[in-house]
């Protein structure tokens, strides 16, 4: 009994230590409409076991909303124009954030966030 309590103990410790990784702010570049390159930054928060942030892009800042947390996936929404657009995301170990864009009038896309330091 004294094993199980342990390893779930360590197993709670590890996904703690890993959602504060998240922390910090997490930047890409990404095509506007107009095909120009424009800069977007992530800044996330963990604030106890949930995730909160804003997404800055020359357009203002965005609240994140909808977290979930599970390992090393997470997934947010955010909400502008009558529009929510899903992001789902895995932190990588080379301090980078592969992110899943679902919901976009310019469909799907895909992009590598870094953490700016």
């Amino acid at each position: 009994m004294k094993t199980i309590l342990s390893v779930c103990l360590f197993l709670f410790i590890a996904a703690a230590g890993f959602a504060a990784g998240i922390d910090g702010n997490w930047v890409a570049n990404m095509k506007g409409p107009d095909g120009s390159e424009m800069k977007m930054t992530f800044v996330f928060k963990m604030e106890g076991e949930k995730l909160t942030g804003v997404v800055k892009s020359p357009n203002g800042d965005v609240p994140i909303s909808n977290t979930k947390i599970e390992g090393k996936v997470f997934s947010f929404d955010v909400s502008f124009n009558d529009m929510t657009i899903k992001h789902n995301c895995i932190l990588k170990e080379d301090d980078t954030i592969g992110m899943k864009v679902v919901g976009t009038p310019m469909g799907d896309s895909e992009m590598i966030l870094k953490r700016e330091k």
